[in-house]
């Protein structure tokens, strides 16, 4: 591999500007913000210097398998960028493959067998948290004290990454800041919209019609009906729903604040499911939408130009742009737009995203050398490392213009680079500065990129914006007991076989009597113990409770 490239760099980031309001930003004063504009010199004098004399120590770290490593490539515990990290980081490191989808039936049985590695990093917070209640990952205050530079100096300067890395009164998780930024995202055909002479839909009911149309109208023109109208995607966000990303139905966990109170609701996985089920019965998504675990049907259909309405993760990222070059390549004279979340009966609202900072990595309480993991997230988050493992190598993968790194070729990138993402998880992207937004990775002088660059502004104004505020109105800093975590997954299993039914049970089996099944099985089953501990936990907490919506008030400064 080539020696770490030398770059500019970047400049201070929006998070970084506004650090004054402790609930983004890394660093507050001006000799921190000086330090986040570390030149080339120092950060790679900074990362030589972090490699000891003698031997690296070793270390296991986990890295998510997406099967979307190129061919050529290698795989995804042993590719260019493994060897680059190796051969550079102040640690030996020996990757561990985890699934990206159903991670949680992996990690299982990682700990299960004693192989679980040192650094665990993973998004699903429910999961991480269950592993600090069980005592499978170690409290962390006292090794980022001991042993770290870069990290604690960040989290020093943020009041609330600090509340969110905490469980219990203790820090068990590494967090970053990140840039207010779109995730998920909801796809139209334009082109279907205009022929049939309909507007963007925007209520739900709205949605409906659109949804039938697209199935009944033959809006492809191919004089068969063989297209759909649309998929489940982040229906749940329409009702206020889809924050508890470790459920396959969002709506089994349905708690939300009513006059200060943190309560289980049922009229928005009631509203949710009608939704649904009227959907289905209109025959507007597939048939086998719940067997379709992970979208790739969905998304073959749509980039066959056989879908009307498409929905999926990584819109400011190179897995929406592939999604959307597919479905221009097979379709060339499609046009697409981005549509807000329609609003319904409970409210608008927006999809996963724009949540400017996160928790994602933990030490295994098995772990020998807590010192050397430290050493290794450290090492992860100075500029040089986080500007490579983003970027590339200079004069390989890209080239500086107007001070911002743009690729050489994207298609060297595509097999090269686009893929290690998850190799990233510990960057601070909020740290980063505007080069590092996906947009500056575009040509705009290319027709696909520029409308490509035109939808990535269209997610950020649609759901980037408090009057349409992402579903989870807090974060409380305790989980569930492990009696109520066994309630509470035993009727998750009940309630989905319940919701399920309800949807494609047709006439024989009613959302009425779907939802009076579902809260008496709750309430037979102990539910209300976990709406008890809910309710109390925010009560209890609340100094330590992150409110969603203090996150655009950032936007606003």
């Amino acid at each position: 591999m080539k020696k770490i490239s030398k770059m500019k760099a970047t400049s201070v980031s929006l998070a970084l500007v506004l650090s004054s309001t402790a609930l983004l930003t890394a660093c507050g004063s001006d000799k921190d913000k000086a330090a986040s504009t570390t030149t080339p010199s120092t950060a790679a004098a900074a990362t030589a210097s972090a490699k000891p004399a003698g031997p690296k120590p070793k270390i296991t770290v986990s890295i998510y398998d997406r099967n979307n490593v190129p061919e050529g490539e290698g795989s995804i515990t042993n590719n260019r960028w493994t060897k680059w990290i190796n051969e550079n980081a102040p640690v030996q490191v020996e990757f561990i493959p985890v699934p990206r989808t159903n991670s949680s039936e992996k990690w299982n049985v990682l700990f299960a067998s004693g192989q679980a590695p040192d650094l665990i990093l993973e998004f699903s917070n429910p999961y991480m948290k269950d592993l600090a209640a069980k005592g499978q990952i170690i409290p962390i205050d006292d090794a980022i004290s001991k042993y770290s530079t870069n990290y604690k100096k960040m989290i020093a300067g943020n009041e609330s990454l600090q509340k969110l890395t905490r469980f219990n009164g203790k820090t068990y998780f590494f967090g970053r800041s990140l840039p207010f930024a779109t995730n998920h995202y909801v796809m139209v055909r334009q082109d279907w919209l205009d022929k049939l002479k309909l507007p963007m839909p925007k209520t739900t009911e709205e949605y409906l019609q659109v949804a039938k149309a697209f199935t009944e109208q033959d809006p492809d023109g191919n004089g068969k009906k063989d297209t759909l109208g649309s998929t489940f995607w982040d229906v749940d966000y329409m009702y206020q729903l889809g924050q508890a990303s470790d459920e396959t139905l969002p709506m089994i966990t349905s708690y939300h604040l009513i006059n200060d109170q943190y309560v289980r609701t049922w009229d928005r996985p009631k509203a949710d499911l009608a939704f649904k089920k009227a959907l289905y019965d209109a025959g507007t998504v597939d048939k086998d939408t719940f067997t379709d675990k992970n979208m790739a049907k969905a998304q073959q259909d749509w980039v066959n130009g056989k879908l009307g309405i498409y929905g999926s993760d990584g819109l400011e990222g190179a897995k929406g742009y592939d999604v959307y070059n597919t479905l221009i390549k097979n379709n060339p004279d499609a046009k697409v737009a981005i549509m807000p979340l329609p609003k319904s009966e409970i409210g608008q609202f927006s999809p996963a995203g724009a949540v400017p900072m996160q928790f994602m990595g933990a030490i295994n309480a098995t772990a020998k050398n807590v010192e050397a993991v430290v050493q290794y997230v450290d090492w992860l988050m100075t500029p040089e490392v986080q500007n490579t493992l983003k970027y590339g190598m200079e004069g390989v993968n890209y080239t500086m213009v107007n001070g911002c790194p743009k690729p050489i070729d994207a298609a060297k990138n595509k097999k090269e680079l686009d893929w290690n993402g998850d190799f990233q998880m510990v960057s601070q992207l909020g740290t980063m500065g505007k080069c590092a937004d996906y947009v500056n990775q575009l040509d705009p002088s290319k027709p696909n990129d520029k409308t490509y660059i035109d939808l990535i502004n269209q997610g950020k104004a649609a759901y980037i914006t408090a009057d349409r505020p992402t579903t989870s109105e807090i974060v409380l800093p305790v989980t569930l007991t492990d009696d109520l975590t066994v309630i509470k997954n035993t009727l998750k299993n009940t309630l989905t076989n319940i919701y399920t039914k309800a949807v494609v049970g047709g006439s024989g089996y009613t959302v009425e009597q779907a939802m009076k099944d579902a809260q008496d099985a709750w309430e037979k089953g102990g539910g209300k113990k976990v709406d008890d501990f809910y309710t109390k936990a925010y009560t209890d907490n609340k100094k330590d409770v992150i409110y969603t919506k203090d996150y655009y008030k950032l936007l606003t400064k």
